[in-house]
């Protein structure tokens, strides 16, 4: 099982060093297609996906996480940092439930 992340240049190349495969996106429309792939892939247990797109993708990420167990799709801060108030730490500890 392994992880997988949808995003821009920077988030992309940052995850590609620590080991972690993930698609480049511009768009939403390409950010819909490499979460597509991405679906059906079943050796996925995770999926990190920009928050600048996911926020456009809301009511399809939202009925994945209703309808499937796995893999667990997780909204991360692009560099403009998170929406609202919320820290990356926060985000990830209540996710994972584990504290970072």
């Amino acid at each position: 099982m392994h992880g997988f992340v949808i995003g821009d240049r920077d988030m992309i190349t940052g995850f590609r060093l620590v080991g972690v495969d993930g698609v480049e996106v511009t768009t939403v429309d390409e950010a819909r297609l490499a979460l597509s792939k991405a679906l059906a892939n079943v050796d996925l247990a995770l999926i990190l996906i920009s928050e600048k797109f996911s926020t456009k993708m809301r009511d399809e990420i939202d009925k994945l996480r209703l309808s499937r167990v796995a893999p667990l799709i997780v909204e991360i801060p692009g560099e403009e940092g998170p929406s609202g108030e919320t820290r990356m730490s926060d985000l990830m500890t209540k996710t994972l439930g584990i504290k970072i």
